[in-house]
Parts: C-alpha cells; sequence; structure tokens
C-alpha cells in the first residue's frame, strides 16, 4: 500500500493546482485548533542507551486523553523501556505536565497517552488545551482542506496551516485519502472548510516522526517532504470510543490463520470469482478456532458474517482488509466466513469463536547481559512457528546483540534459540536470568558458552568476557 501511495503522490504534485481558502477561513480554524495540539515526550530507556523521544500529540477529550501516532511508541519498543511520559503545552511559557501511557492500538495504528492533573497549577495548565472532536464527514474530489501541524523542538513547536484540495480516495486496509498538496507533519489534524476535524495525518514511510532532532534541517523536513494523504475520522473513531488500559496490552482477536492473499486473475477466474473480492486461505494453524472450525489451507473465503468482502485497489488488499475486521472484534467473538472449497460448487459456512492473540515480541519477558552486551526475551507463538517447533518448546530468543559488543565478537546472532548454557538446559527467561547471574558471579573472567538452533542447525557459541 505505501509504494502505491508513493505513485499516488507524485502524480499528484505534477498537477497539484493552487488552493486558496478564505484568509478569514484559514485563521479562524488555525486558532481553534491551535490549543489542541500537544508534544507527547517520554524516555527510553534501554539496551541501546538513554534518550528523550517527542512525538506530536491531540488533545480528544476534556479528560486529558491524547491521541498520537504509534510511529512515536513503534510496536518494537517494550513498554517497560518507555518511561517518564509528558505533554509539553507550547507557547512563550512551555508548560511540561506528568503523563501516564496507555497503550498503543494497532488496529488504527494509533497510541494514547492521558495526563496527570496532579495539582492546582498542572489543573490550570491543562484548562488552556481544547480538545478536538473528530467528526466522520466525508469528502469528495476537488473539496478544499486545511491541517494544522506542529513544527519541531528547535521552532518551538509553534503550529502552522497548510491547505489542498482532495485528490483522490484511496481504498485499502486503512482507507486513505490523497491530498493534491502538502499537509501538515504526522500527527495532525485535518479539516474542512466548516471546521470540522475530518482526518488526521497518519504515519507513513519517508516522514520525520520525532520532533526533537537537534539538525535544524529536520524543523522544516516536513515541508519539504511533507505528507499528501490522511486517514478519515471512520478509520480511526472507535480507537477513540475504546482507548487501552495502562499496564494491559490491548486484548486482539485471532482466528490462527497465518498466511491470506487476494486470488490472483487466473484463480479468481477458475473458481467463477471474476471481479470479486475473496481471499484464498495459505496456513491453518493446527489447534486455533479456524482449525477446530475446519477451515482448510486453500479455503476461499468469500464473505464474512454474510457480507462479501471489500475490495482494495489491488486483489491483495482484500486479505488484508479481512484481516483489520476480524481484529476490530473481540476474543470469544462468533464469526461466520462463507468458504469455497471447489469450483462450481456454492459455499459453505462455517462458524468459529475467536481466541485471544498470542502475546507479541514486545510483550515478553527481557533480560539484558550488559557486560557481554546481548539481551534474551521470553519465547513467543511467532518464534515456535516460523521455526516449526512445538508449541511448549523451551529455552530464550536473542532479542539484540549490541554493536561492538563481546556477544557480537563470540558470533551471537538476533534471534538465536539459546536450549543450554553452560551445558544447563534453559527453560525460561527467569531461569536463564538466575543461571547467567550466578555464574557470572561466581566466575567473572571464564567464558559463557551457549548451544543455539539458528536457521535449524545446532550450533555453540562460546562468548569471552571482555578484559
Amino acid at each position: 500500500m505505501l509504494n502505491r501511495l508513493f505513485v499516488f503522490v507524485l502524480l499528484a504534485a505534477a498537477t497539484a493546482p493552487a488552493v486558496a481558502v478564505d484568509p478569514e477561513t484559514a485563521r479562524k480554524i488555525h486558532k481553534d485548533a491551535t490549543p489542541s495540539l500537544v508534544a507527547v515526550q517520554y524516555t527510553y530507556e534501554g539496551e541501546l542507551g538513554r534518550r528523550e523521544l517527542v512525538g506530536a500529540g491531540v488533545v480528544v477529550s476534556e479528560d486529558g486523553l491524547i491521541m498520537t501516532s504509534i510511529s512515536i511508541t513503534p510496536l518494537s519498543l517494550p513498554d517497560e523501556q518507555m518511561k517518564s511520559f509528558k505533554v509539553l503545552i507550547p507557547g512563550d511559557d512551555q508548560t511540561e505536565i506528568d503523563a501516564e501511557f496507555l497503550g498503543r492500538d494497532e488496529r488504527s495504528n494509533v497510541a494514547f497517552v492521558r495526563v496527570k492533573k496532579d495539582s492546582a497549577e498542572k489543573e490550570k495548565a491543562f484548562e488552556r488545551l481544547k480538545p478536538i472532536k473528530f467528526e466522520d464527514s466525508p469528502v469528495g474530489i476537488g473539496d478544499e482542506i486545511v491541517s494544522i501541524g506542529l513544527l519541531g523542538k528547535t521552532a518551538a513547536y509553534q503550529s502552522y496551516f497548510t491547505t489542498a484540495l482532495v485528490s483522490a480516495n484511496l481504498r485499502g486496509e486503512i482507507k486513505h485519502i490523497l491530498a493534491t498538496d502538502s499537509l501538515g507533519s504526522v500527527g495532525s489534524p485535518v479539516f474542512n472548510t466548516k471546521g470540522q476535524a475530518i482526518g488526521w495525518v497518519h504515519m507513513q514511510l519517508g516522514q520525520q516522526t520525532f520532533l526533537n532532532d537537534n539538525d535544524p534541517q529536520s524543523v522544516i523536513q516536513s515541508l519539504y517532504i511533507a505528507p499528501r494523504t490522511f486517514v478519515p475520522t471512520k478509520e480511526f473513531s472507535r480507537s477513540l470510543a475504546e482507548p487501552p488500559t495502562p499496564g494491559k496490552p490491548l486484548s486482539l482477536p485471532w482466528m490462527g490463520v497465518a498466511q491470506m492473499g487476494g486470488l490472483k486473475k487466473e484463480v479468481a477466474e477458475f473458481f467463477g470469482l471474476k471481479n470479486k473480492a475473496a481471499v484464498q486461505v495459505g496456513d491453518v494453524i493446527a489447534g486455533t478456532p479456524a482449525d477446530k472450525a475446519g477451515l482448510k489451507a486453500g479455503n476461499i473465503i468469500v464473505a464474512l458474517d454474510g457480507k462479501e468482502l471489500e475490495r482494495g485497489d489491488v486483489p491483495d488488499e482484500a486479505a488484508a482488509i479481512l484481516s483489520r475486521q476480524i481484529r476490530w472484534r473481540k476474543p470469544g467473538d462468533t464469526v461466520t466466513l462463507s468458504v469455497i472449497t471447489e469450483p462450481n460448487k456454492p459455499p459453505t459456512e462455517i462458524k468459529m469463536s475467536l481466541s485471544e492473540r498470542p502475546k507479541q515480541e514486545n510483550q515478553a519477558k527481557r533480560f539484558y547481559a550488559e557486560d557481554l552486551g546481548f539481551t534474551a526475551r521470553e519465547i513467543v507463538f511467532d518464534d515456535t512457528y516460523r521455526r516449526k517447533l512445538p508449541a511448549e518448546t523451551k529455552g530464550v530468543v536473542i532479542a539484540l546483540v549490541k554493536r561492538a559488543s563481546a556477544a557480537q565478537s563470540g558470533k551471537l546472532q538476533d534471534g538465536d534459540l539459546v536450549t543450554r548454557m553452560n551445558q544447563t538446559a534453559i527453560t525460561d527467561v527467569e531461569q536463564f536470568k538466575q543461571a547467567y547471574q550466578d555464574f557470572r558471579k561466581e566466575k567473572a573472567k571464564e567464558a559463557v558458552v551457549l548451544e543455539v538452533v539458528r536457521q535449524g542447525q545446532d550450533e555453540i557459541i562460546r562468548i569471552e568476557p571482555p578484559r
């Protein structure tokens, strides 16, 4: 989807007409929207050091709920490594308010924090802010739109506005609206000329996400290479209504289908599905809801709960759209898939009760062996599935090997599955941590010997401690 958007953007840029929003209207939208824009700051503390990161946020409720892009808090970062969240209120007397990280919602690629109004001073500071009410108001080709963004730290997080026309409505897993001209930076709200907030500039390839880069060039990077698409309110409104709960990752449903794809033209014609959206099942995982319900590899899904599947702009997007529709359900919900198993036969109805998605890598417990420069984490479902190993496999997975470390010199690699250390079997990350610390305490100058599985082969890794 992102690669195709680059093509659309280049085509639109070549023919972008001038936009002339009435100056009074532009000033009013800018004035009304600016008190809704804040900077969200937190401290990353992990194996790679400590660093402050800042991104754009939008106040979306009276009680201090703030939405930001999921790219500000990437899924690759464990929650425990993101600390000391603050909301920065731009202005001459820039104010900081402590905030709590609520979590990410990958269904719409947003994240949320909530301010802590734990003093009269902070309560007064927050009263200066004005929540934005996003509205599901469709726009058509040629409609004028305005977006309000934030400049970077070296420009004091000043707000700025841009104008454009709607150029195209793009289908896909998440629907996008293409503009003829530049939009505000990632995290900017988008308005129609009535002043209604109709969308939001989402994360997109090639865009500057963070606002606190000390390089002066980065301050205006979002102006040189500005976003050209935004997401309409309908695509994230459910996330606003049901934000995550602090300390508890969002519980997402799961069918147990690891691979799905859209039908190629020849396959669609063979099954009598020409010009229809359909999804072919690639792999059904044993013991999952899909397996128990009787779904098989090669089956073709043509409807969800009695409704035909949605089309994307290309066939493969039908699978992504279906996956996202499933993700918006809840664990325990029952769904009905209409499935074709053979050509020229009517669809079969398959009902299944969705289970909870298995734990993800960013939720796994971790241990950092600082002296040797590597991080081990607990095994999650994806680790055993990719390696075609039994679900009950014991050990730990190497999540990170620090550059120029003793672990790198010893040829340890990211993704190695550690099964034994110094001839002792490894069961889980807690046992590995204890065994490692006990060994280093007793024999600080001796090498650590790890038995690992790498690409299906057993390897012996010897790591000499730094001297």
